[in-house]
């Protein structure tokens, strides 16, 4: 059996004000081809399908071209629940008629708090494999306030025993290896920096301790694709398929769980990319070394669209070359979308170490490394994931 994770698809965003249309249907081209070819059994897909609660026309197009295609291509069950960004409503509206294509939808937790768990729990078989999916769509303080009443459970130290409520009542009507797909902070996560906040009173971020009766939990909403648990269970962020800031330079991925004998594997999987976000950071001395650099690089490509961000440190202001560079990377099909000097003084340092105590520890651990290994483009991944399962135990060990 082999199922895929995704999220964090966020479709309708642009970037300033440049529409992410093409490069989205790339993507779900891709993805629709990947599933067929991979003969993928399972689809999950973890929240924040679209970028906002009324998403515009063409977004919702590409939903359901992308969801027709697959259906009639690969009849699959298909597994999507509502995240942050999404309408719970908007989202569960079509879902009578998405069923009938065995395409399920779950975007709040209202048929819960009425004790309902058809939506929320799907035991499936394929071949000689059994496995148990849990809808845990993104919630509010609210939501869990109802369930609590409804359950008779006693809030008076915090909402983390509705949580864990609601998870055993999922597992104990589930059968095989146990998912559960949620949309929410889970453990030690790395942002990427375009995720929008998440509050959930009392609790900064959820640990992963109480998912020990699942196998696999496919998570949503960090758009840094990253495991915070490696078992008992694998948590997994799939993180978004494309960039949506110059500041995500990583690869962007897809999850592939595999189920056989039993037993349960995962292997992360590229997505290929259909446009490049490019971020040049230099001093005003620098401008012309770097802009021939990027146009003999990156300019005239007819297989990516070409977005550019210059943050130039300088001692005086600079004038009308913006403009000047707009135009020159524009005849060699580069998008200069933001230009931004940098007029350094002499209290910088001290900024900075300003800004250094108001980073989380993991920030913090971020900025050490950099400023250890300044020629690394970035922290290698086994570090990074090292560095958060060991600071997750500290927090679990202090909660205990």
């Amino acid at each position: 059996m082999k199922i895929l994770h995704t999220s964090d698809w966020h479709l309708g965003k642009k970037l300033y004000r440049i529409s992410r249309l093409r490069e989205q249907e790339f993507f779900l081209n891709w993805l629709s081809d990947y599933i067929i070819q991979e003969e993928i059994d399972i689809l999950l897909i973890s929240g924040d399908i679209f970028d906002v609660p009324t998403p515009p026309n063409e977004a919702l197009k590409l939903y359901f071209n992308f969801l027709k295609k697959l259906s009639s291509s690969r009849e699959i069950p298909i597994f999507i629940i509502g995240g942050n960004h999404d309408s719970s409503h908007f989202l569960e509206a079509p879902a009578p008629f998405l069923e009938l294509n065995n395409i399920h939808v779950v975007g709040n937790l209202s048929e819960l708090a009425r004790d309902n768990y058809n939506s929320y729990v799907h035991n499936l078989k394929v071949g000689d494999e059994e496995v148990s999916i849990s809808l845990f769509p993104y919630f509010r303080t609210h939501e869990l306030f109802n369930l609590a009443k409804n359950w008779n459970i006693d809030i008076e130290d915090g909402l983390l025993p509705v949580i864990e409520e609601v998870l055993k009542r999922l597992t104990d009507r589930s059968i095989g290896k146990k998912i559960l797909m949620s949309h929410h902070l889970f453990g030690s996560y790395e942002e990427s920096g375009s995720e929008q906040g998440l509050n959930l009173s009392g609790i900064d971020s959820i640990p992963t301790a109480i998912l020990k009766d699942f196998d696999y939990v496919a998570l949503g909403h960090i758009h840094k694709a990253q495991t915070v648990r490696r078992e008992n269970p694998i948590v997994h962020y799939s993180g978004s398929p494309m960039a949506f800031r110059f500041s995500e330079t990583t690869t962007k991925e897809v999850s592939v769980i595999s189920i056989k004998d039993s037993s349960l594997s995962y292997e992360r999987v590229a997505i290929k990319e259909f446009d490049k976000l490019l971020r040049v950071n230099c001093t005003s001395e620098e401008i012309e070394e770097y802009r021939d650099q990027v146009i003999s690089t990156w300019g005239n490509r007819d297989d990516l669209e070409i977005y550019l961000e210059m943050k130039v440190k300088t001692s005086s202001p600079l004038t009308s070359i913006a403009d000047k560079l707009r135009g020159e990377f524009k005849d060699h099909g580069i998008h200069l979308l933001s230009f931004q000097a940098i007029v350094v003084g002499v209290n910088e340092q001290q900024e900075e170490h300003i800004l250094e105590k108001s980073l989380r520890t993991e920030e913090l651990f971020d900025l050490f490394y950099k400023k250890k290994f300044p020629e690394s483009e970035a922290i290698p991944r086994e570090l990074k994931e090292d560095f958060n399962n060991l600071l997750e135990s500290v927090r679990e060990a202090d909660e205990t």
